[in-house]
């Protein structure tokens, strides 16, 4: 049954962006895959080693599949249908996530710049600065648009006005509070280790608390954080305060197993000699893959991945309370919901 609700202009154009950002996604995925499976990959400085080239190709399909689901979710709002809303908060609030950890990478892009780099033209480092600043920056402006519109209660009354003629709502479901919400479809990504982490021809070497794993050990913890936080996720989403514990935990136990490593001398020497692996791997120069370079790179990628990751936290414990109380409202029942 067709409603006879119509969407604001406001909801009306940022469907609009919506679904022309999930095609020119789709298209230049379409473009890049196409050109991966006709590419002959020899002869070039690099040549792309079969596992790799199998993951990109899967990984290539899973967001053309994700852009595909985009389109939708555009044509979704258009038809106020209240599960678009929901993606698009989803999507704007990984919008901001992203976007807020790339634009530091853009005024810091000094201190990723190798000194053996060839020299740049005057200016040209500026105008790179420039580019990332767009590339992140337009996400996150976009990112922040979709949440305060879609969080406005005129707009909400748009979705649920259309809900309620499509068919009527007895009461209103508990919901998780929307950043939860956005970290735990992030925490589900995660599943995607589980596919490409054993492709890997070397092993990532694995730190516990400053104790370098065993590979195969190393691998296994990997395998089982991934599949942790996917089940994690899984379980926020459902509303079980099992999955929030155990997110928080896997959060916890990283954090500071990781903080705790970076203070072992033997983590940079480790983390030197894979680097050197990969190196041979996939048959890179050293001047174009410097340990000593990336050990840098990798210090600053190090230092802010764990601001990161502290945040994450601060926003779980912070909605924990809300989130429990959505959890308990759910567990009574539609009854007693509908009586608060």
């Amino acid at each position: 049954m067709g409603n006879s609700s119509r969407a604001s202009a406001s909801v009306l154009a940022a469907a609009i962006v919506a679904t022309l950002a999930a095609v020119l996604s789709l298209l230049g995925l379409s473009l890049a895959l196409f050109a991966m499976i006709v590419s002959p990959l020899q002869g070039g400085t690099v040549e792309i080693p079969p596992a790799v080239r199998t993951a990109m190709l899967v990984a290539y399909v899973i967001m053309m599949a994700v852009s595909v689901f985009g389109v939708f979710t555009g044509i979704g709002l258009i038809r106020l249908r209240n599960w678009a809303r929901i993606s698009v908060l989803i999507w704007g609030g990984l919008c901001v996530f992203f976007g807020g950890i790339g634009m530091p990478f853009a005024f810091l892009l000094p201190k990723f710049t190798p000194p053996t780099a060839p020299e740049l033209p005057p200016g040209a480092e500026r105008m790179i600065q420039l580019t990332l600043l767009f590339v992140y920056g337009l996400p996150l402006v976009v990112g922040v648009w979709w949440l305060i519109l879609f969080n406005r209660a005129s707009v909400k009354a748009e979705f649920a006005g259309a809900r309620a003629e499509a068919g009527g709502i007895l009461a209103q479901k508990p919901r998780c509070p929307l950043p939860v919400t956005v970290l735990a479809w992030l925490y589900l990504t995660s599943i995607l280790n589980l596919i490409f982490l054993p492709l890997m021809p070397v092993r990532v070497p694995v730190f516990v608390f400053g104790l370098a794993a065993p590979p195969s050990t190393g691998m296994l913890f990997l395998l089982v954080t991934a599949f942790g936080l996917f089940a994690g996720g899984i379980g926020i989403l459902k509303l079980k305060p099992w999955g929030y514990s155990l997110i928080i935990g896997l959060q916890m136990f990283w954090l500071a197993s990781t903080a705790v490593s970076l203070l072992n001398p033997n983590y940079s020497a480790a983390i030197t000699s894979y680097i050197k692996s990969i190196r041979a791997w996939w048959r890179l120069p050293e001047s174009q893959f410097s340990p000593d370079i990336f050990m840098l790179q990798f210090g600053w990628i190090m230092k802010f991945g764990l601001v990161i990751a502290g945040v994450l936290l601060g926003i779980l414990v912070y909605y924990r309370p809300r989130f429990l109380a959505a959890a308990s409202a759910a567990k009574a029942g539609p009854e007693e919901n509908v009586t608060q």
